[in-house]
């Protein structure tokens, strides 16, 4: 009856080593106001105070933080919250589920010990995973890669989302739009030169319309750009398109 017993408790042992086990985040780093939801209320948090899984954190203005997620790091930008929805180990797997509801915020994955990640970070339309990596993602439902690569897709509730095989690299930047678009992946220069170059096209499309001073002009005017001049205004003129150097200065996240 004793070998019956312990060969009994040896395999409720091997069972419970198998088994899914909670994990505590810990908090490394706190500048400004930081704060958690606990029990209703907010209560600030300090460096070194640790923070459960389905808690959520919370960054106030010029105030940011940095939580240490298993073997993981997640930086969190200033008026940022977020929820740790899942914290936990299974079968020599860290799983890490994070909602960003406001905000932004910077993950650098990592994985020691043979273990493997299953890393997730999600707003209320888009998701990111990854098992060895780094990416920052806004409330804006925009990625940008920092380090190695990582898949985006849509997502649509807890434990449904639809990864659709699109990669980010580093220095690259995609997004999930309202109606569940998945732009490509673009680099960050590339990204900052259309954003100039849609900015400049669209200043002259209003200056041909007359915006920045540019028009029709009647009584005494000049009449420029093609604009009518009566009374004792100058000739109607068409000017000669001028040009200008736009730089473009880029930052890369390290």
């Amino acid at each position: 009856m004793r070998k019956i017993k312990t060969l009994f408790i040896a395999a409720v042992l091997i069972a419970f080593g198998a088994s899914a086990f909670a994990a505590d985040a810990t908090v490394t780093f706190v500048s400004g106001k930081v704060e958690v939801q606990r029990n209703g209320k907010w209560v600030a948090l300090q460096k070194g105070d640790t923070v459960a899984q389905n808690e959520t954190i919370s960054t106030g203005f010029q105030s940011e933080a940095k939580i240490k997620l298993m073997d993981s790091v997640m930086y969190l930008g200033p008026v940022t919250r977020i929820t740790l929805e899942e914290l936990s180990t299974v079968d020599q797997t860290d799983n890490v589920n994070v909602y960003l509801k406001t905000g932004s915020a910077r993950s650098q994955v990592r994985h020691v010990d043979n273990k493997r990640v299953n890393y997730q970070v999600h707003t209320a339309v888009a998701v990111a995973s990854c098992r060895g990596t780094g990416w920052i993602v806004f409330d804006s439902n925009r990625f940008i890669g920092t380090e190695g690569e990582f898949a985006i897709g849509r997502y649509t509730g807890p434990g449904f989302y639809n990864m659709a095989g699109t990669l980010v690299r580093m220095n690259q930047v995609a997004g999930v739009s309202g109606n569940n678009k998945i732009s490509a992946p673009v680099g960050l220069v590339e990204q900052a030169i259309a954003e100039v170059n849609a900015t400049a096209t669209t200043a002259g499309d209003n200056e041909a319309v007359g915006g920045a001073g540019f028009g029709s002009d009647s009584g005494s005017g000049n009449g420029l750009a093609g604009g009518s001049s009566s009374g004792n205004g100058n000739e109607n003129k068409t000017e000669t398109p001028k040009t200008a150097s736009v730089t473009v200065s880029v930052e890369i996240p390290e």
